[in-house]
């Protein structure tokens, strides 16, 4: 038996009242457990077992899943759930953070990091949110792109720059080399330097240009594939809501 704060990333439904729910845990790391009864209207774990929950569990250890015994809402994310944009954005986050990470690697930067995201969601960041945990997912996973100096020669790009899905930014001279590689302005490489380098608390007080988040998004969803075995299933959504959504009025 062990008690831990954690984030609901997604629910399935066994049986015929039972929830299977998979959480990120900060004590614990990935963890997934059953929830018995959760979909009952009345069932007192029907609100913690909530797809993007943040709360305080009491969990017991299984043989092959473990059993999620009580649950208390801490924060219940409940505009992620209601707003599309948000709940497509935050599908995202939970599937990478549920096909990249192994049960029991615990990790309290990457649940400070998920956390924290969550929050900028709710307050409508989307876009700039998910550059943010993209970039510094990598870093907590052992990925961070080298954004110092190019990969291959290791000098400092100073003409055009390039981002290569294998790892970073690539100049001028050897971009022939490390093809496919994606475009970059000097605004979006200094972007990316600080969304990595900098302590979260003066993340937010970043304003990134539309053509830095677009250009930073490219490179991030290259460097993403590259290293998955299948396309993430939450992208498809999100690339539907884009082709739906109208287009913006203009005063």
């Amino acid at each position: 038996m062990y008690r831990t704060e954690g984030i609901v990333l997604r629910t399935r439904n066994l049986g015929e009242a039972d929830k299977i729910v998979t959480l990120y845990t900060k004590t614990n790391g990935k963890v997934v457990a059953v929830a018995r009864g959760a979909r009952r209207i009345r069932n007192r774990l029907l609100g913690p077992t909530q797809v993007f929950t943040q709360g305080r569990y009491l969990i017991f250890t299984g043989k092959t899943l473990d059993t999620l015994s009580q649950g208390e809402i801490v924060n219940s994310f409940q505009d992620l759930r209601e707003d599309l944009d948000k709940m497509a954005a935050t599908m995202y986050l939970s599937e990478l953070v549920d096909v990249l990470i192994e049960p029991g690697e615990a990790s309290l930067e990457i649940y400070s990091l998920l956390l924290n995201t969550l929050k900028m969601l709710s307050q409508k960041q989307i876009n700039y949110a998910l550059r943010v945990f993209e970039l510094r997912f990598a870093k907590h996973l052992g990925y961070e792109p080298q954004l110092n100096n190019c990969i291959n020669c290791n000098n400092f790009p100073e003409k055009a720059i390039y981002f290569s899905l294998q790892g970073g930014v690539v100049c001028d001279q050897c971009r022939s080399q490390l093809l496919p590689v994606q475009t970059i302005s000097r605004g979006t490489w200094e972007l990316a330097k600080r969304i990595l380098a900098w302590d979260w608390s003066r993340i937010s007080i970043l304003h990134p240009s539309e053509q830095s988040l677009s250009e930073l998004e490219a490179c991030m969803r290259a460097f993403y594939d590259y290293r998955l075995d299948k396309p993430l299933q939450s992208l498809d959504f999100i690339h539907t809501l884009k082709e739906f959504s109208p287009p913006e009025v203009k005063n």
